[in-house]
């Protein structure tokens, strides 16, 4: 092993003296010839060296009537050595550089067999093969771009990618990823049927509303005034409760979306507190009451004893005046125990604010799920789960009302799909509240033109809002996996490192025999993931992995939507609506410190 690395050290040594003797050699010829006119003879072929190391001129022979301009061909060997050493250096700092970079990360993974080529992106994932059930999925439209019948996601192999708009898809990257930027805001402003997107903040909203309206009509509900839109939609929670069923649905849908729904402990609870609160919606819809009257009643069961009672057996569906008596008259703890979670569903209703989003204006244009459904318009369902003021059940009560109408009228249509496709882009939807039909949504949806886009921070966090089955149920469902970089749930990144797949790798390792005077080489054959843990978690920003269906993984080109043709109009429509927000919010300050008016006493 000694014997063959000397043998290398000295066929470099003897390497660089060259090349080192070739420079110093054409330096020495083009100096004298600049000064003499004439090249100067060498003496052997390594006189360039020699003159550079020694000093020693008498290895060149001048021309004919010309001195040898020794200092100056030394002093320029110098400074060319000098030049070409730093020349090295930095090369070598930037090639180190550039191996450490994103750049380079990416060009390795990008070069591994076993991410989908460019080919497979054309087939399976292109504008084209979205298209090819056009036909079938948006009917109504007769020439249809691919973002009519797919969801764009990035793109690979210098293809746009898009994915069908049958197909689930989870979003999952940590906060400040970029899940907004790159990909939110262009699938929001792309869909072209009806929408609902969700969101705990107006990031998404500001970005994208004013271009929504040249779309169709915008809704925006937003009870905890979080976005300063001007005239926010306001929804009764008792609309439609004359029906019995509908009442049933959203009171299930209140307390599942509140913290008791929420809780794994106390399902039983949850459930006959639902069916209470559906029973108190159906009074006060038929008893044309209050939202104020509503409140008392989940507050205090004596009052919804009092009043509610009266009205369900004066007015109500037939059975249900006495059953929720029997429920207000049994076990003190066990009337306790379900009031708990009624109490709970009503609490945010203590807020006036909310009480007003809550009641619609005399006059005022009622939100219709059938008439949103019609054209290409678009509802904001703005709320945080924090607080006093949570809004998480009543916001998926609204979500709940348009899905039902949604498959109802999917069931009615040719192929039992929507004619004009909803689409559900669901961010941050499990900071805000439990939806109990994600889960069925995420399976079936896709099928009946319900079209499903939720974004995660983690897994982890689904199985927080859901349990662990539906958590998975909802990951099984998503049959277009988008991953970003930057995760670090070891156990969930080693899942996703499975699915992805491996490739193989060929090592050749050469040995050295002192015995033998010789070398020998072999390869080794080995199996590694086609990204590993670690891989997945260092991806940049602008780069996102695909898990489509059957298909081989994709690698994603993740760009903002400030590179879109339309960049500008949506910078406009943006400012507009920022300073808009910022005239609400100063306003809204501005009310809330204004001093009382003075009484003004009468003599």
């Amino acid at each position: 092993m000694n014997q063959g690395m000397l043998g290398k050290g000295i066929a470099i040594l003897i390497a660089a003296a060259v090349l080192l003797n070739l420079a110093f050699s054409f330096t020495a010829e083009f100096v004298t010839w600049l000064a003499c006119g004439a090249r100067p003879e060498a003496q052997h072929f390594f006189s360039g060296l020699w003159l550079a190391v020694s000093g020693d001129a008498t290895t060149y022979t001048a021309p004919e009537g010309c001195a040898l301009p020794q200092g100056t061909i030394i002093t320029v060997d110098w400074v060319a050595l000098a030049a070409l050493i730093a020349i090295a250096v930095a090369g070598y700092v930037a090639y180190r550089r550039y191996k450490e970079s994103d750049r380079a990360f990416v060009a390795d993974l990008l070069s591994r067999p076993g991410f989908a080529n460019a080919a497979e992106v054309r087939d399976d994932l292109s504008g084209k093969a979205v298209l090819a059930r056009a036909a079938q999925l948006r009917p109504d439209i007769a020439r249809p771009k691919p973002t009519d019948v797919g969801w764009r996601v990035g793109r690979a192999r210098g293809n746009d990618v898009f994915v069908s708009i049958e197909d689930s898809v989870v979003l999952e990257g940590p906060p400040r990823s970029g899940k907004g930027f790159r990909v939110l805001i262009s699938a929001i402003l792309d869909w072209s049927g009806p929408l609902i997107t969700t969101s705990t903040t107006n990031d998404n909203l500001t970005a994208t509303m004013g271009m929504r309206e040249r779309r169709g009509e915008v809704h925006v509900f937003d009870p905890q005034e979080l976005t300063g839109v001007r005239h926010p939609t306001r929804i009764s929670p008792f609309a439609g409760c004359e029906d019995p069923l509908v009442a049933a649905q959203r009171g299930n849908a209140i307390i599942t979306g509140s913290a008791i729904g929420a809780s794994s402990t106390n399902g039983e609870w949850a459930q006959a507190a639902g069916d209470v609160l559906g029973q108190l919606l159906h009074a006060a819809a038929i008893g044309n009451c209050s939202i104020e009257d509503f409140y008392r009643w989940g507050t205090n069961p004596t009052f919804a004893q009092n009043s509610a009672v009266s009205i369900l057996r004066t007015e109500g569906a037939p059975g249900w005046g006495d059953s929720l008596d029997a429920t207000l008259s049994a076990d003190v703890k066990l009337v306790s125990s379900i009031w708990f979670g009624v109490r709970g569903a009503v609490a945010p209703l203590a807020i006036p604010q909310i009480r007003q989003a809550l009641t619609p204006r005399p006059g005022e244009r009622v939100f219709d799920p059938h008439e949103f459904l019609d054209e290409a318009n678009t509802l904001y369902l703005i709320g945080s789960a924090a607080g006093a003021g949570a809004m998480g059940g009543f916001i998926g009560a609204l979500l709940d009302d348009v899905v039902e109408v949604a498959r109802a009228r999917a069931v009615s249509s040719p192929g039992a799909r929507l004619q004009h496709p909803l689409g559900l882009i669901l961010d941050e939807i499990a900071n805000m509240f439990r939806w109990g039909n994600l889960p069925r949504i995420m399976a079936d949806g896709g099928g009946r033109g319900i079209c499903t886009f939720i974004v995660l921070q983690a897994l982890s966090q689904a199985e927080t809002s859901w349990s662990r089955a539906e958590a998975d149920t909802i990951w099984a469902a998503a049959t277009a996996k988008v991953i970003l970089g930057g995760g670090s749930n070891v156990s969930h990144l080693r899942d996703i490192e499975a699915i992805l797949g491996s490739r193989q790798r060929t090592r050749t390792q050469k040995s050295w025999s002192t015995r033998e005077s010789g070398h020998s080489t072999s390869e080794h054959h080995e199996r590694l993931p086609l990204m590993s843990v670690d891989e997945i978690r260092r991806m940049p920003p602008s780069v996102g992995l695909l898990a489509y269906r059957n298909r081989r993984s994709a690698l994603l080109d993740l760009t903002g939507w400030d590179e879109r043709r339309d960049a500008g109009d949506i910078q406009a429509a943006k400012r507009a609506i920022e300073q808009d927000q910022q005239a609400v919010f100063i306003d809204r300050r501005n009310a809330r410190t204004a001093p009382e008016p003075e009484a003004v006493s009468e003599e």
